[in-house]
């Protein structure tokens, strides 16, 4: 049996989307959120692509490939954005074993990859503890039972226990101003008190996008 031990003492890498985003993804974690809107999405996913490209290679996979267009309203050098499409967990656990140690992999659309299932994500899980990685898993829907966002995330990742960061992201505007609303459903210890509901003016953070 293969065991994945290191010194506990050393402090991993910790990335933000943006500053005012209530808690931080760190290397080797998994993290799954539901976007209520597409443009709660695109506004998490683009901005948190442009602030890790200075660090090293960021990879997007899923079904579809990242907009450069957009993504350069937001960063001038994005040579070290790699896209890929994978249509299944199996492909998806297979682009997992080339990325490179320590890097930040996000895939979009996750629930609509085929042969899902919990032990699938067991062996997602084994790969990023064992190569370090910042793994960000993404969904918007626009069918959203807010009365039981547990069960939401159980439809749509299938087993929620193993994700170190559960969030629920919505935008919402007034009068020509917006904000990014959040809602944390589980954190790492280091973030424990971001769990509960964020609303922040999100007026800079969209004027690029839209």
């Amino acid at each position: 049996m293969r065991m994945f031990f290191k010194p506990a003492e050393l402090q991993p890498r910790e990335i933000k989307p943006f500053d005012a985003f209530p808690l931080a993804f760190a290397e080797g974690s998994m993290s799954a959120m539901i976007a209520a809107d597409e443009l709660a999405e695109t506004v998490f996913l683009y901005h948190l692509m442009a602030n890790s490209l200075g660090d090293g290679p960021v990879y997007h996979v899923g079904p579809g490939s990242p907009s450069l267009k957009l993504l350069r309203k937001l960063t001038e050098d994005v040579s070290n954005l790699y896209a890929g499409n994978v249509y299944s967990v199996d492909e998806l656990v297979d682009a997992l074993k080339v990325v490179d140690d320590g890097s930040l992999v996000i895939v979009s659309r996750f629930p609509t990859l085929l042969n899902r299932s919990a032990e699938r994500l067991v062996e997602i899980r084994r790969k990023v503890d064992k190569k370090g990685l910042v793994l960000v898993l993404s969904h918007s829907t626009i069918e959203l039972n807010e009365l039981d966002l547990p069960g939401e995330f159980r439809r749509f990742y299938d087993l929620p226990e193993i994700f170190d960061v559960l969030a629920v992201l919505r935008t919402s505007s007034y009068r020509g101003h917006h904000r990014f609303n959040i809602t944390v459903l589980k954190a790492p210890p280091d973030h424990v008190s971001s769990v509960g509901d964020h609303s922040i003016p999100a007026d800079s953070l969209v004027k690029h996008i839209l």
